[in-house]
């Protein structure tokens, strides 16, 4: 194997352990998000040196620290506890 496709192997092998030590790919929740609010988080990217973002599943349980929850649905905390805001039917 020549040294640039050595070199391509070892940067791409460094690249996915490192998404995959974070367990970083959209539809999940890695352990170390486990008290992140919302439905979204972002982890490193060495390649490019810069964060990546990515949503939780949808149906995923999603929270803020004010005590509001719901679910997750296209990467967005759709509430299923009364907030304390007016909604749509309340016009």
């Amino acid at each position: 194997m020549g040294l640039a496709k050595t070199t391509l192997v070892l940067v791409s092998l460094a690249f996915f352990a490192s998404a995959a030590a974070h367990n970083c790919q959209n539809g999940t929740r890695p352990a170390s998000e486990e008290n992140r609010e919302g439905c979204d988080y972002y982890c490193w990217n060495a390649e490019t040196k810069s964060w990546d973002k990515f949503f939780f599943g949808n149906g995923e349980r999603c929270f803020y620290n004010n005590g509001d929850e719901g679910l997750c649905q296209n990467g967005e905390c759709h509430l299923t506890t009364d907030s304390g805001v007016p909604n749509d039917s309340e016009f």
